[in-house]
């Protein structure tokens, strides 16, 4: 089964719009590393991390080698957090795909030949097959559209949304 190793924004995000749950019930499984686990999962609204586990989320760790791949990501990328630089790491050493809103993230993941996704991949997979109605998903981008936090390009969204209402 494919892995996806989401980022923090990717998590927060679904489930400001109420759609985690939702969201593990594709046919990928979802993994983050632990220090992102532990560090930065504390408000995810209404689930705790608890509940992602419950749901399927696998939670995993580096080993040396992979510790010393985020430390070497994190020093020649200053702008990545060490969170961010292990989510990295995990995925180019297990083969893993990353999941991620941030530019700068995807940005190494290219360089470093990490495939990766984004939130509206994610949703386009929810709505393919029907895990999320038309007019749920509608919804979902409208929300994120008017959400000035959302880590979301305005621009791709209002796109989206056009393609997606017709």
């Amino acid at each position: 089964m494919h892995v996806l190793v989401s980022d923090s924004s990717v998590l927060i995000e679904f489930s400001k719009r109420d759609l985690l749950d939702r969201m593990f019930e594709l046919r990928f499984q979802f993994a983050v590393p632990d220090l992102l686990f532990n560090e930065e999962l504390i408000d995810l609204g209404h689930y705790d991390r608890q509940d992602l586990v419950r749901m399927g989320l696998r939670v995993e760790s580096l080993d040396p080698e992979g510790v010393a791949t985020a430390i070497a990501y994190q020093s020649r990328r200053r702008a990545l957090s060490l969170v961010d630089c292990f989510a990295l790491a995990l995925a180019y050493h297990q083969g893993y795909t990353v999941l991620t809103e941030d530019r700068r993230m995807r940005s190494c993941a290219l360089e470093e030949g990490i495939q990766h996704h984004d939130l509206l991949w994610i949703i386009d997979q929810m709505h393919q097959v029907a895990i999320l109605t038309t007019s749920q998903v509608v919804a979902a981008l409208e929300a994120m559209l008017a959400d000035p936090r959302s880590p979301v390009p305005k621009q791709e969204l209002s796109r989206r949304l056009r393609n997606v209402a017709g």
